[in-house]
């Protein structure tokens, strides 16, 4: 009996360790030249998806059925280095992340690259982050976080919370229902088919214009700019406040606040 509880314990141990492995994979190429690699993975409906990349664009599209297909486009370093794709598994969640070569010194470096596409599940919950490339998404029904530096923001038919933000690019959204938070830096920020649902929207830049195109507006607007006009319907306005660079009016029907605030730009919402 004293043998056989280690080796009992042993064995699951392995069992274990297998099964932790099955649920974690890389995706490298072995060569150092321009590939593309895809792979399909299985994941329920209602999971939480995070997508990590450097340099790159991220898009996601959304589809029926429980699974994901991933499409990697890579693209070496000048040093003939390629980036490792990392995809963790677990009950209901799903990560994939691009690992990146350090680098450190001086010289004419150009780092490896990886421009991901990617179709998941209808009903998933999206965070998809990168710094060098554009971010879009389109079709999901979770509460969706987009996040870059360098780059863009697309998203179309949303049905749920969104929350995007870049420094240096266009936000662009279309069809989108749900609360919004949306910033950037040096950009502008355009939407159209929107709707709060009575959560909210706000949006904030600094050196770009904001138009918005919101289904039956209601709430309270807060709208402000440093150097710009500002244009928006006041048909069924209430508590209607002008100043030089900022207006405020109640639309009966909800208590959201639709707060959008510019320096170096225009406001319209329609």
């Amino acid at each position: 009996m004293a043998l056989a509880r280690p080796l009992a314990a042993a064995f699951a141990a392995a069992v274990v360790c297998v099964s932790l492995a099955a649920q974690s994979q890389v995706i490298q190429p072995t060569k150092a030249e321009r590939t593309t690699e895809t792979r399909t993975l299985p994941l329920a409906a209602g999971s939480t998806l995070k997508v990590k990349n450097i340099n790159g664009f991220i898009r996601v599209e959304a589809w029926d059925r429980e699974e994901v297909q991933f499409t990697g486009e890579f693209k070496p370093s000048s040093r003939d280095e390629q980036v490792k794709v990392v995809v963790e598994a677990g009950k209901g969640s799903m990560e994939i992340r691009g690992e990146y070569p350090k680098h450190s010194g001086w010289g004419s470096y150009q780092g490896p690259q990886c421009q991901m596409t990617l179709k998941v599940p209808r009903r998933v919950a999206p965070t998809l982050e990168t710094v060098n490339g554009e971010v879009a998404l389109g079709g999901t029904q979770g509460v969706a976080v987009i996040q870059t530096v360098n780059g863009g923001v697309r998203a179309s038919d949303l049905e749920d919370t969104l929350k995007a933000t870049t420094v240096n690019g266009t936000i662009t959204l279309d069809k989108v229902r749900g609360c919004l938070t949306l910033q950037t830096v040096n950009g502008a920020i355009k939407g159209s088919g929107l709707d709060g649902q009575g959560k909210g929207i706000k949006a904030e830049t600094v050196n770009g214009s904001i138009h918005l195109q919101v289904a039956g507006v209601k709430g309270r607007l807060k709208a402000s700019t440093v150097h710009g006009g500002i244009s928006f319907n006041a048909k069924g306005a209430e508590q209607i406040e002008v100043k030089k660079h900022r207006v405020t009016a109640l639309f009966p029907g909800s208590d959201q606040e639709i707060d959008l605030g510019t320096v170096n730009g225009a406001i319209t919402l329609d």
